[in-house]
C-alpha cells in the first residue's frame, strides 16, 4: 500500500516504518461517512513483521536496562514519588489534544505518515521528509540535499515550527537544518532509528538541530502514550538532558517484558 515503505533487500522483505492512516474530523473516507483514525496493516505486513522482529529486538539491547531496583526515571535522576505525582496529575487529553493537532498539520497536503517520520528544514527554507527507520547514509544524503536546496524527495505539509521549550539537540538559532522527527516510545523501527539521529547529531559539528515530538500509535501500542507521558514528566522535573537520557533508556525497553510496563518506568 502507499502509505506502507517496504524495501526489498537481499531478497528480505524489510519494514522501516509502523503507519496509522488519520482522517481529519468531518472529512469523508472512501465517501463512507466521517471517521477519526484507521489503521492499515495487511497481512504481508504483520507476516514480513514478525520475521524481523527478532533481529531488530537484538539489536536493542535484549530489551533490559534496569540497574538493580531502580526504575527508568530513577537512572535520570527522577525519584518514584515525584514520578507518581507528575504521573497521577498530567493532564492527559490537554497532551492528546496538543499531539492531534501537530500531527494533523504536520501531514497537511501529505498522502500520509507512520512511525518514525522525519521533516528536514532547511534555513534556505527548503524542506524533505524521510518516512520510515532510514539508514545514516539516507538520512546524510537527504541532509545534504536539503542544505544545496534541490531534494529528491520533497515536504509539503505545515509543520509546526520548531520553537524554544519543546525537546531539542543542538541550537536551532545557529543549526544549518532542523530535523523535526515525529516518534512513539513503543516503536520498533522507532527504536532503531534513534542511534541513527544521535550519531547525524553528534558528527554535525552543530550543523543539525534535533526535535523530537509524539506521535503514540496507541491503536496498536497500548503503553506508547504511558511512555510519553512519562517522559513528560522526566522533562518537568528534570529538563531536556534528562528527557534525552530518559528517551535512550524508553527505546531500550521496546521488547515486551515480564515486569508491567508500569513499574519500570
Amino acid at each position: 500500500m502507499e502509505n506502507e515503505k517496504i524495501e526489498i533487500v537481499s531478497d528480505k522483505v524489510e519494514i522501516i516504518n509502523e503507519n496509522i492512516e488519520i482522517i481529519m474530523p468531518g472529512k469523508k473516507d472512501n465517501n463512507e461517512g466521517p471517521s477519526n483514525q484507521k489503521i492499515t496493516t495487511p497481512m504481508a505486513i504483520i507476516i514480513a513483521g514478525a520475521l524481523i522482529m527478532g533481529g531488530i529486538l537484538l539489536t536493542n539491547s535484549g530489551g533490559k536496562v534496569a540497574t538493580g531496583d531502580k526504575t527508568l526515571s530513577e537512572q535520570v535522576g527522577v525519584s518514584k514519588e515525584k514520578m507518581t505525582v507528575c504521573m497521577e496529575g498530567f493532564d492527559k487529553t490537554a497532551f492528546e489534544g496538543k499531539i492531534q493537532a501537530s500531527v494533523e498539520s504536520a501531514m497537511k497536503n501529505e498522502e500520509g505518515m507512520g512511525t518514525p517520520f522525519s521533516i528536514i528544514i532547511g534555513k534556505n527554507g527548503v524542506k524533505s521528509k524521510i518516512n520510515g527507520a532510514y539508514p545514516y547514509e539516507e538520512v546524510k544524503k537527504t541532509i545534504d540535499e536539503v542544505v544545496a536546496g534541490k531534494v529528491t524527495t520533497e515536504y509539503t505539509g505545515d509543520v509546526p515550527p520548531a520553537e524554544a521549550g519543546e525537546h531539542i539537540l543542538g541550537n536551532l538559532d545557529t543549526a544549518q537544518v532542523v530535523i523535526i522527527e515525529y516518534s512513539d516510545f513503543e516503536c520498533p523501527y522507532c527504536a532503531r532509528y534513534h542511534p541513527t539521529m544521535k550519531k547525524i547529531i553528534s558528527e554535525s559539528n552543530g550543523g543539525v538541530a534535533w526535535v523530537y515530538r509524539h506521535f503514540p500509535l496507541t491503536q496498536i501500542h497500548q503503553n506508547a502514550m504511558e511512555r510519553a507521558i512519562a517522559s513528560e514528566c522526566v522533562a518537568q522535573i528534570k529538563g531536556n538532558d534528562a528527557f534525552w537520557k530518559y528517551a535512550d533508556l524508553l527505546f531500550n525497553i521496546v521488547a515486551p517484558e515480564e515486569e508491567p510496563v508500569d513499574a519500570q518506568l
